[in-house]
């Protein structure tokens, strides 16, 4: 007896993946993901009889299969260990491409995971319906191509051949699958239409003749009962599962699993949950009760102390406790994940530890207080609020309503939470958070700082000689505002010439002056021919204090103002 080969489908973001097995089994998984994209471990298991229904038309179709287990894994960036612990388990992988954007950054990861997995790979290259003049009259890929017009076939020989000419970068051969002469030595590569079901036959044909002719030896079923934990979380009407694929053997209720993660947990399966009918194990409202289940299947599984178990954990399946107890101690695993809390640092929550995986790999340039499983707390939210950075005051929540007693007390706390079902949204909120906070300090920072100006008093512009003196001026460099103090600098001595009591143009009043400006200003303690003078230079008083803020805001200043906050810190002495 065989088990079901399990196949890993990978590629890069929005490329077509989920919606590659919605057209396998007609499910409609991908509308159903936040945002489109896929942010867990999902499985299905599809039945032979299906396979042979899409595949009838290849006469000579055979397989001693009982059918295919798919897992689909995300296409983002942050969920790179998803993906690893999806090959890992793999019998054979399917890349899909976007025949359009070619080779993306995900697509070559995912090449570099399965060759340091040593999984076997074929090519969907999907979405030739984007070719231009492209018409998909057939399921048939080999006989709607021959239907195609002269000068399409040539645009798709030519995205074709592009990305074939990239898997040459990693010493791997590639062909189109009628072209292959040596499956050993080059890669199938299957073009297909996820939206439109075109190539899916000549795909599942391609999957199963490999299982066929080269996997029958390890998909020989054993007693060796055995899986992999793809996530921990919680499943609506059930509680806290383990979403599972079991490899080998058969799973029953009753039975004990042998954990290897961080620490050995032995574990009693309360109840075993599956889909109902030919649907991904994501789907939350359509379980079936069992009682037991063979490999190669996804299962849900219910069992205690569910907490203690980390996705990507083997474990192995035992009759007794007696059983488990002599499992545990003959065979052992190292798994780790860090647990120590930091002083400072953002909080991360998600719905399940391999959400969370990928979470604090999205925001693995912050410092990290800690990252848990679960609903947010007000333990978490007095954690955050004592950050001494402001910037760091925040809860990061992927996939977890927040109540709203929750949200008051962030809110009385000083503590901004971010909630979302994308998790690339978390990271673009928090950065554009981050940088309204970070400007809004900088305006309080500088709220009250003296900037440095450089002013010209024009000659023939004399409006007043004292008390105060008003005369017309030119900005040669920086700003000059109402309330700052103007002094002058002759043979190393600072004149002091009081306040700018005013800034006026055509007799309107002005916040301010900037460079270029020509305008009258008022001028407290100065006197006309006493201590100013026409074409005198003035300049605005930067005290030690504005200095030194300005400085650590240097990147607001022009290369001509930090020249003359430097002339004033010179002459001054600062």
């Amino acid at each position: 007896m065989y088990r079901a080969p399990i196949i890993t489908v990978l590629g890069h973001i929005d490329h077509g993946k989920t919606t590659l097995l919605d057209r396998i089994r007609n499910t409609k998984v991908t509308e159903k993901e936040a945002g489109g994209i896929t942010q867990s471990i999902g499985s299905t298991f599809v039945p032979i009889s299906l396979i042979k229904e899409v595949c009838k038309e290849f006469k000579d179709f055979k397989s001693s299969l009982p059918g295919l287990l798919f897992i689909d894994t995300p296409g983002h960036e942050a969920f790179i260990s998803m993906r690893e612990r999806g090959c890992y388990i793999a019998d054979i992988s399917i890349l899909v491409v976007d025949i359009i954007e070619g080779f993306m950054p995900q697509t070559i990861e995912c090449i570099e995971i399965l060759r340091r997995c040593k999984t076997p790979f074929v090519i969907a290259l999907n979405k030739i319906d984007k070719i231009p003049g492209w018409k998909s009259e057939e399921k048939s890929f080999l006989r709607n191509y021959e239907k195609q017009l002269e000068n399409v076939k040539i645009e798709f020989e030519k995205r074709f051949y592009e990305v074939i000419s990239k898997l040459e970068n990693f010493g791997l051969k590639g062909e189109r699958i009628d072209r292959v002469t040596d499956f050993t030595k080059e890669v199938a590569v299957v073009p297909i239409s996820a939206k439109t079901g075109e190539g899916i036959p000549e795909l599942l044909y391609v999957l199963v003749g490999l299982c066929e002719k080269f996997l029958k030896s390890f998909l020989l079923k054993t007693e060796n009962s055995k899986g992999i934990i793809l996530e921990v979380k919680e499943t609506k009407g059930i509680g806290k599962t383990l979403d599972a694929i079991i490899q080998d053997g058969k799973i029953e209720v009753g039975n004990y699993l042998v954990v290897f993660g961080k620490d050995v947990n032995i574990v009693k399966v309360k109840a075993l949950f599956v889909p109902k009918g030919i649907q991904d194990i994501r789907a939350e409202k359509r379980f079936e009760g069992i009682k037991s289940l063979e490999a190669s299947r996804g299962v849900k599984i219910v069992c205690q102390d569910v907490e203690k178990i980390i996705p990507g954990s083997n474990f192995f399946i035992a009759r007794t406790y007696e059983e488990a107890l002599k499992l545990a101690q003959c065979k052992t695993e190292e798994f780790s994940m860090e647990e120590n809390r930091c002083k400072e640092g953002l909080i991360l929550k998600a719905d399940a530890l391999g959400s969370l995986d990928a979470l604090r790999n999205v925001f693995k340039n912050f410092k990290i207080k800690y990252c848990e499983v679960g609903q947010i707390t007000k333990e978490d939210v007095l954690a955050a609020s004592i950050n001494e950075d402001d910037l760091l005051k925040a809860i990061i929540s992927f996939n977890i309503k927040v109540p709203d007693e929750i949200k008051i007390l962030a809110k009385e706390k000083g503590v901004e939470i971010f909630s979302s079902e994308i998790i690339y949204e978390l990271l673009e909120n928090y950065l554009k958070w981050r940088k309204e906070k970070e400007e809004q300090k900088e305006r309080e920072a500088l709220k009250n700082v003296v900037f440095p100006a450089k002013i010209k008093i024009l000659p023939g512009y004399i409006f007043r000689a004292s008390k105060p003196a008003i005369v017309g001026c030119e900005i040669l460099e920086g700003t000059i505002k109402p309330e700052y103090e103007l002094i002058k600098i002759e043979n190393e001595k600072i004149i002091p010439l009081g306040k700018i009591k005013e800034i006026q143009d055509q007799g309107k009043s002005l916040e301010q002056a900037k460079k270029g400006d020509r305008v009258a200003i008022s001028i407290t303690d100065a006197i006309f021919n006493r201590n100013i003078f026409e074409n005198d230079i003035l300049y605005t008083n930067v005290d030690e204090n504005s200095y030194k803020i300005l400085m650590e805001h240097k990147h607001i200043l022009s290369d001509n103002e930090i020249t003359i906050l430097d002339e004033i810190k010179n002459r001054k002495k600062i």
